[in-house]
C-alpha cells in the first residue's frame, strides 16, 4: 500500500508510479506552498480528476462546501471555474442549514472542513454526491474521503470503500492506491 501524505517531497516519491498523478503532484505542490487550507483545497480539486460521476446533466462539477471559514473559504474559491476532464467545477458554499437535504442533491462533492462539523448533515448522503471530510468521526460511514493530519503533522487521507460505492462513484485505482485504508476498507 501507498502511502500519500501532504508534504511536497513525500508526495513526488508517491506520485512517481504513474503519469497520471504526476499531474496531481504539481497541482498539490503548488497550493501546498500557500497553507494547510491550500493543501486541503488541492486535495479536493485533483479528487475531482480521479473520480467519475453518473450522469451529468451540464459539463459542470459541483463542489459544496459546507460551513467553511476565513482561509479554508478563500482556498476553496480558487477551485472555482477551473477544468477537469473537460468539465469545469463550480464552487458552491452552503452557510446554513435551511434545506441542506435538497441542496446537497445538487452537489457532486460534498466538503465538510472543522468548521462544518457541526451542521447536521441528512442521515443518508444522495446518490451522485461524494462527502469528504476533514478529521471526521471514525464511525460515520456517509464519509467517502477523509482528509486526516498525522500525528507527524502531516495530511493524508482515506477512502471508504462502500460510502463510495453508495454515492455510485467510480473511484480510480490510481487513487485508491494512494489512500491509507485501515483493514476492511471502511476508511
Amino acid at each position: 500500500m501507498i502511502v500519500c501524505i501532504g508534504t511536497v517531497n513525500n508526495v513526488r516519491r508517491c506520485f512517481a508510479s504513474g503519469i497520471g498523478l504526476i499531474f496531481f503532484l504539481y497541482s498539490v505542490g503548488a497550493w501546498a506552498q500557500a497553507s494547510e487550507a491550500g493543501l486541503r483545497a488541492a486535495f479536493l480539486y485533483n479528487f475531482f480528476k480521479f473520480i467519475e460521476w453518473p450522469e451529468l446533466r451540464k459539463n459542470e462539477l459541483w463542489l459544496c462546501a459546507v460551513n467553511a471559514r476565513d482561509a479554508v473559504r478563500e482556498s476553496i474559491s480558487q477551485i472555482d471555474n477551473k477544468h477537469t476532464q473537460a468539465l469545469t467545477i463550480k464552487v458552491r458554499f452552503l452557510d446554513d442549514e435551511s434545506d441542506l437535504e435538497r441542496k446537497l442533491k445538487r452537489c457532486q462533492l460534498v466538503y465538510v472542513p472543522t468548521t462544518g462539523a457541526s451542521v447536521a448533515l441528512p442521515a443518508v448522503i444522495p446518490v451522485g454526491t461524494l462527502l469528504v471530510a476533514d478529521e471526521p468521526d471514525p464511525e460515520d460511514t456517509r464519509v467517502g474521503i477523509a482528509l486526516l493530519r498525522t500525528r507527524q503533522d502531516r495530511i493524508e487521507f482515506t477512502i471508504n470503500e462502500v460510502a463510495v460505492k453508495h454515492a455510485g462513484v467510480k473511484v480510480s485505482s490510481q487513487l485508491l492506491k494512494l489512500a491509507r485504508n485501515k483493514p476492511g476498507g471502511a476508511g
